[in-house]
């Protein structure tokens, strides 16, 4: 998953080295944060993905991460001295916020960091659910398998349920910056509520200016989510939201809150920074389709 899963940065450019699980290719930065403009004068194309479509799959996918996958992922978690503080403050972050897990195609297990923001969506960054290797095109790239998502999580529990993951949207060109955003629309529960109604819903905004402090959540493969905070700014193309805190490996996906509302997602660092796709335009079509299934 990307930033999400495996990463390393230079002192002078950003470079994201994804995993085996989410992968895509590098994304090189220069003065402003990673490569890679938005084209303005043209709507990015759409990539939709059916991922647990039908009620065998979902019970497949919940057998797999309940089996011992959670666990699996959980043993390289980091318990002591995490790089940033934990999150202490409760409210809708500690339900909202959680860990999504996925299989990569040659069966690599790894975990991003992601969002419920609507009845039944839940917001990550595009490479925790897309794998594309060097050299590859963006449209190309492997769809992730076993999509999970654990709100809440904390020291191996999932104290709202798991969510299986119905259908994924996203850019079909999601290595441009930017783009780099994935909208999922989650499975009911168990008990037949749609995931809003276990955990309720971080509010959302797009095209928002952020102010100072911004907040970032994430498990940076750690056992609860950790939040580390700073003044924001926009990279000069305006893709990116940049905040001067880190968080490491398992943080992709995570959000990026200004005046309480999820404004982007994170998807990048260098030495001194976290960048996170800045949601504008394109995330409100995604964020909107995805609400209507």
């Amino acid at each position: 998953m990307g930033q999400g899963r495996r990463r390393a940065a230079a002192a002078v450019a950003v470079a994201v080295v994804w995993g085996a699980v989410g992968c895509g290719a590098a994304a090189q930065a220069g003065p402003d944060g990673p490569q890679g403009a938005v084209a303005r004068d043209a709507a990015p194309v759409t990539a939709v993905h059916e991922a647990a479509a039908t009620k065998r799959d979902r019970r497949a996918v919940e057998a797999h991460w309940t089996g011992g996958g959670t666990a699996e992922v959980a043993r390289a978690d980091a318990t002591h001295d995490p790089v940033q503080p934990p999150w202490t403050g409760g409210g809708t972050i500690s339900r909202t916020v959680g860990r999504l897990y996925a299989t990569s195609a040659d069966g690599t297990s790894g975990a991003c960091t992601a969002t419920v923001v609507g009845t039944r969506t839940v917001v990550t960054a595009g490479h925790c659910v897309r794998t594309a290797a060097d050299g590859v095109p963006a449209r190309a790239a492997t769809w992730d398998r076993n999509l999970y998502f654990v709100p809440g999580y904390r020291k191996g529990a999932a104290p709202y349920g798991g969510f299986t993951v119905r259908r994924v949207r996203m850019a079909a060109d999601w290595r441009t910056d930017g783009l780099d955003v994935a909208m999922l629309t989650m499975n009911p529960g168990p008990d037949g509520r749609d995931i809003a109604g276990a955990t309720g819903a971080q509010p959302i905004a797009f095209d928002a200016r952020p102010a100072a402090p911004a907040h970032f959540f994430g498990y940076p493969y750690t056992d609860r989510v950790l939040h580390c905070s700073g003044a924001p700014t926009r990279t000069a193309g305006g893709a990116l939201v940049r905040i001067p805190c880190l968080m490491g490996v398992g943080s992709s996906g995570g959000p990026y809150l200004s005046g309480g509302r999820v404004v982007a997602v994170n998807v990048a660092s260098d030495a001194d920074a976290s960048y996170g796709t800045a949601l504008g335009p394109f995330a409100r079509t995604l964020y909107r389709d995805a609400e209507h299934g």
